[in-house]
């Protein structure tokens, strides 16, 4: 069995709920919000951690951080939250349209951009930092653009997947920043790689398709790994599916690993993306399946697609701690995740999402603290 990356957990002076999607700033300080009103700067090296306040019913999914502001991208709430760092000011500016539906972005340094994925129509957002404002460009219609197999392929291109069919295979368009137009598409049921690249993470294709509302005739949970390079697909079961968790949240591909939280939840409501609503499916919604308020394990599971094996990476906390793991970063030859301790000593055990647990805030990391 090839070895886990060591991983070093570190307990910070803050407090929070579960922590949403985190971003490093120039400096490598790492950002993260969550669903109360606080903002927290982490310094990695250090260990050390500064708090913000935030302005209530902020919203943000997902920290981004580019042009000296970190930017809470807010889901389907009205108004995008900005800090600007040095001014040590929060400010609130309109979203590019009233419903736009916006957990997740990527930034373009380089050009002082955040590429914006859009939920509630089919289109993509491009947000210039420098006067705030975002421009719409929807995704052209299949088969109008040339494949990138025939087109170059310069390093600025940014690729989307196009929403649809959830059944057919994903169609992905490139985007020129420079032209600002889409310049390429493609089809393939593997998508191509680049070519020169020599990226491990850039090879590996990992996602997760389980039971639920958007795969109603799939039966069982299933990794699906594709290999970019070689053009194998393989399709795997979940071990511990349905019985310790029921989700699998987004993670990371390091060091030969694909590490990703699980929860226990469900599969007990449906998301509405046009209006950010849940609906729920089941009675008892929240409760997960442990038969207890669903939450985030504290551990992760990891796949090597190398040699095509599972395994968890498990934490070494002090007794009477539970860290619910949920959002990665990968920051050049680190990773880090972050958690809140949801511990109950009440009740003798880790608190679910419903319950909405406070505590001491968790960063998992590749590195030890500096002496």
């Amino acid at each position: 069995m090839p070895e886990l990356p060591k991983m070093y957990p570190v307990w910070a002076d803050a407090e929070n709920r579960r922590l949403f999607g985190m971003d490093n700033d120039e400096e490598g300080a790492l950002w993260f919000s969550s669903g109360i009103p606080k903002l927290h700067r982490y310094q990695p090296r250090t260990g050390e951690i500064d708090t913000i306040p935030l302005p209530e019913g902020h919203g943000g999914s997902e920290c981004v951080c580019v042009g000296g502001k970190v930017y809470l991208l807010p889901q389907a709430n009205p108004r995008i939250t900005i800090y600007q760092v040095a001014e040590d000011r929060v400010v609130q500016v309109d979203k590019p349209f009233l419903e736009a539906n916006i957990w997740n972005g990527r930034k373009d340094l380089e050009r002082g951009l955040i590429y914006m994925s859009e939920r509630s129509r089919p289109c993509l957002v491009v947000w210039d930092v420098e006067d705030d404002r975002g421009d719409l460009f929807p995704y052209p219609e299949a088969g109008s653009l040339p494949s990138i197999r025939e087109t170059g392929w310069p390093d600025r291109l940014a690729v989307f997947d196009v929403p649809g069919d959830p059944y057919l295979p994903r169609r992905r368009v490139y985007f020129d920043p420079d032209e600002r137009c889409f310049v390429a598409e493609d089809t393939e049921p593997i998508p191509p790689l680049r070519p020169g690249t020599e990226d491990e993470a850039e090879r590996y294709l990992i996602h997760f398709r389980a039971p639920g509302s958007t795969y109603p005739h799939i039966r069982e949970a299933r990794l699906i790994c594709l290999d970019r390079l070689t053009g194998e697909r393989r399709e795997r079961e979940l071990p511990g599916w349905g019985t310790e968790f029921g989700f699998v949240g987004g993670g990371s591909f390091y060091k030969g690993w694909q590490l990703n939280p699980v929860d226990t939840y469900r599969t007990s409501y449906k998301y509405d993306e046009r209006t950010g609503k849940m609906t729920p499916l089941v009675e008892n919604p929240h409760l997960g399946t442990d038969g207890l308020p669903y939450h985030f394990l504290n551990w992760l599971m990891a796949y090597h697609p190398e040699t095509d094996t599972f395994d968890r990476l498990l934490l070494d906390v002090p007794e009477g701690r539970y860290p619910q793991l949920c959002y990665s970063k990968v920051v050049g030859d680190q990773l880090y995740f972050t958690a809140n301790d949801i511990w109950s000593k009440e009740k003798g055990r880790s608190l679910g999402a419903s319950e909405g647990p406070v505590g001491q805030v968790m960063v998992l990391q590749s590195h030890p603290l500096e002496k």
